[in-house]
């Protein structure tokens, strides 16, 4: 009686460990866009909200409440990064995906420190570091152009 269950148990335990494998394997960039697209566009919608206002601010000379707003959004993008790195990428495609990573957590880092120069109230590192961003923006974009997506390119927040 022990023999079947145990032979049970080893299949169960191969089938599960191969089950992440083959998935993997079946990911296309159609499939990923599909998968990572409605994740990006709640995020974008998110940042939005967060953002809301910053440029007003930021024109009036509030900077500190500015800092904060772009320091939420950095906090909101890492979140994103998060979420969007428990989805298997298409093989072909890993190490494009490892460097589109590599772009959006500098982008994250380039946000915070945005917003910690404007509560700083230093306006001019502050807007040297959102040219920064905006570059990483660009190459994070460069570097997903292959998939098609929408949602998931970074273009300058509203109010920002």
């Amino acid at each position: 009686m022990k023999r079947p269950l145990g032979t049970f148990a080893a299949i169960a335990v191969v089938l599960l460990a191969s089950a992440p494998l083959a998935h993997s394997e079946e990911q296309t960039r159609e499939t990923y866009k599909a998968q990572i697209e409605p994740i990006c566009e709640a995020n974008r919608s998110a940042n939005e909200r967060i953002m809301d206002g910053a440029r007003e601010r930021i024109n009036r000379n509030e900077l500190e409440p500015a800092g904060k707003q772009f320091i939420q959004v950095s906090g909101s993008f890492g979140g994103l990064i998060k979420r969007l790195a428990t989805i298997p990428a298409p093989p072909a495609d890993a190490r494009r995906v490892d460097r589109w990573f590599e772009q959006m957590r500098l982008l994250k880092t380039r946000l915070r420190n945005v917003g910690k120069y404007y509560k700083e109230g230093k306006e001019i590192k502050a807007t040297h570091e959102s040219i920064l961003a905006e570059r990483s923006g660009i190459s994070a974009n460069n570097i997903s152009i292959v998939f098609k997506v929408r949602y998931c390119r970074f273009s300058r927040i509203k109010g920002s």
